[in-house]
């Protein structure tokens, strides 16, 4: 696969071999995204040499990172906007019992490590690959008291990967790309506010109902105290937990700056000037909360047209817990055993590249549906796609476009293609993907070159 290569064409790994092994192995996980490590690899060969890259020192996470984040870079050159949407992620490794190096995730006796991604997306919605990561264990002592996390700078929390990695962002993506930093409630962080004035730009959702500057008033007050601006209806996708469906929003804005907290007075730091936007459900289904969200963006909201881009720029955050959700039930990570954190953070440094192969290729045949799909797939790939399709030997003069290719990958992984079912999701491409490798294999026996 020459998107492989392509990829870490630039890594710098201090063996030309080790570089070949990375790209051999992304490319077999590709292939096979939910299997283990030994059914993608296939050989014992084989695995113990992935067993061996992912114990060799010289693989480091910024090598495989900073060569994906070039090509990242390399697809952006032509947008003028880019979403940089962060989210934090958990992997839990409680019954790898044997596993080192691991520390506590949450409740007593779990135990595993943290991953913090910044997933680049275009103004259209489809991911472009990892800017940015940051993987860490808490340290056996777990979170501080209220009070006591207050005391604390914030270069000693872990609240300051935000901070940190919206920096990283805006100084490593070209000037002439705008960057706009995408966040959930854990955004909600004064100090990220005050990048404003340094030419960051965000757009988060508000975990906190702020007193405002030199006002008694308080943020959703203000808000929901002008006049609603407009309607409109959003597509909210299913989880685990609840079906798709549509929800009809009102959108009131203002502009609002915030309150210094009064642990920060002495700093005398410059209140933060913003626009707020407060998004609200005007019925649900009875079983199903309301949809609420207070928006606060350093960009301009003055007109419909300009909130109703905010709201869809957010509604794009879904793409990293997409990407996260590919990670552990896709690319199944929670169930490697590699004995000790370094392998485990490898391995999911070179799983973070095949998962977001996935995510673009999902949301890349929604955007530009009549793109040839040889953008994608290999000539003996599309060409065993379309016999299996077809039930015949005939072949065309041209590929089919993406997104045809993408439904036929889809309805190997049973996607039905109904009306009423929309675009396929990931799970089914999965399954058709790994279906599709094995007609690939037959097709090139059968005809080789």
């Amino acid at each position: 696969m020459l998107w492989a290569a392509r990829e870490f064409a630039t890594a710098k790994l201090g063996d030309a071999r080790l570089t070949q092994r990375l790209i051999s192995l992304v490319e077999k996980l590709a292939e096979h995204p939910q299997s283990s490590l030994p059914e993608a690899l296939g050989e014992w060969s084989a695995t113990k040499a992935a067993y061996r890259f992912f114990s060799n020192p010289k693989v480091t996470l910024q090598a495989i990172y900073d060569s994906h984040r070039e090509a990242t870079l390399d697809k952006m050159q032509n947008q003028s906007t880019i979403l940089a949407i962060q989210d934090t992620t958990v992997f839990n490794f409680t019954l790898h019992r044997q596993t080192e190096g691991l520390g506590p995730i949450g409740q007593a006796g779990l135990s595993g490590f943290f991953l913090h991604s910044c997933l680049a997306v275009s103004a259209e919605g489809v991911p472009q690959g990892i800017l940015a990561h940051h993987m860490w264990v808490r340290s056996p002592e777990g979170k501080d008291s209220r009070n006591t996390h207050k005391k604390r700078t914030l270069a000693d929390k872990e609240s300051a990967r935000w901070i940190d990695m919206t920096k990283e962002v805006r100084n490593t993506v070209p000037d002439s790309t705008r960057v706009i930093m995408v966040g959930d409630r854990e955004s909600d962080i004064f100090d990220l506010f005050l990048l404003a004035a340094s030419h960051h730009d965000f757009l988060v959702r508000a975990a906190w109902d702020r007193r405002l500057h030199d006002s008694e008033e308080y943020l959703w007050h203000a808000v929901e105290s002008n006049p609603i601006l407009g309607r409109t209806t959003v597509k909210i996708p299913r989880a685990d937990d609840r079906p798709e469906r549509m929800a009809l929003l009102t959108l009131q804005v203002a502009t609002v700056t915030l309150r210094t907290p009064p642990h920060r007075k002495k700093e005398n730091l410059q209140p933060p000037t913003l626009t707020a936007l407060l998004v609200r459900e005007e019925s649900s289904p009875n079983d199903e909360e309301p949809i609420e969200w207070m928006l606060l963006t350093t960009l301009s909201v003055t007109a419909m047209e300009q909130a109703l881009q905010c709201l869809t720029w957010y509604t794009y955050r879904w793409r990293i817990e997409r990407y996260h959700y590919i990670l552990k039930s896709g690319c199944q990570i929670e169930k490697l055993q590699l004995e000790t954190k370094d392998r485990l953070t490898r391995a999911v440094a070179v799983y973070s590249i095949v998962a977001t192969r996935l995510l673009w290729l999902t949301y890349q045949a929604r955007e530009t549906p009549e793109a040839p799909c040889t953008v994608v797939l290999r000539e003996s790939e599309w060409k065993a796609l379309y016999i299996a399709k077809h039930k015949s030997t005939s072949l065309p003069k041209h590929p089919p476009n993406l997104q045809t290719a993408v439904l036929w990958i889809a309805k190997l992984g049973g996607f039905l293609g109904r009306k009423h079912d929309g675009n396929p999701g990931l799970k089914v491409l999965w399954k058709g993907l790994r279906r599709l490798e094995d007609l690939t294999t037959m097709w090139e026996i059968l005809h080789p070159t």
